[in-house]
């Protein structure tokens, strides 16, 4: 294998390695990689209160017809005249007005907590929308810082891929296969010298054999990082 030009190859690209990298790590991309996520989930959680609400809503509006048929029913049980009930019937009806009493209690608390629940459904609903849309607020301003920085990386990365592709004619294609493999797995450096006994990247100690082995075929993959050692003995 002819590591020179495939050197050669690698060193440009390293220049546009260095690019993409300052472009992944930018921290105004990263901070619009957050404020999508919180905007999404904003979203999301915004969707599920709202279907909270009106379970909520949907249930209260049931209550409150039993409230009211329940009032009703009392209110036929008042219209009882004692005079006219035996007392077996009289002391039934007390006892239906005590129950009926009894479950409007019960009924009017559930209320009361369902329009507190709701209550507060609401106050998370409001409380996401504005988280929602200062998201979307902040995400412009992140997002214009990072465009201004792509817009100035990307000529020189366009100018960088140029040179690459004038270099790719002199590597032959087996080489270049492999380097654009490795480096599609985001292996990089791709091709590494060895250092001591030591792969360039990693610092990993080869054995004895796998060094053998290497000044033998002049490269040899790292077990352990996956970059290509070469050796220029």
């Amino acid at each position: 294998m002819e590591l020179k030009n495939i050197l050669a190859y690698q060193e440009v690209d390293k220049k546009l390695f260095a690019l993409e990298q300052s472009l992944a790590k930018d921290p105004n991309k990263q901070k619009c990689n957050q404020l999508n996520q919180t905007a999404r989930d904003s979203q999301v959680r915004s969707g599920q209160l709202e279907e909270q609400a009106s379970a909520i809503l949907k249930e209260m509006d049931e209550l409150q017809k039993t409230i009211a048929s329940t009032k009703k029913h009392g209110q036929e049980l008042l219209k009882l005249d004692p005079e006219t009930l035996q007392e077996q019937e009289l002391d039934e009806a007390i006892a239906k007005k005590d129950r009926v009493a009894s479950n409007l209690i019960a009924l009017d608390r559930r209320l009361t907590k369902l329009a507190e629940n709701i209550n507060q459904v609401l106050s998370d609903f409001n409380r996401t929308i504005k988280l929602y849309n200062e998201a979307k607020a902040q995400y412009q301003k992140y997002k214009a810082a990072y465009d201004a920085k792509l817009a100035e990386t990307q000529p020189k990365m366009e100018a960088l891929k140029s040179e690459l592709e004038k270099l790719a004619k002199s590597v032959d294609a087996k080489t270049l296969d492999m380097y654009k493999a490795k480096r599609a797995d985001r292996i990089f450096p791709v091709f590494v010298e060895l250092i001591g006994n030591a792969c360039g990247r990693c610092r990993m100690e080869l054995s004895a054999s796998a060094v053998s082995k290497l000044k033998t075929e002049h490269i040899l993959t790292c077990e352990n990082c996956r970059s290509i050692i070469y050796s220029k003995d």
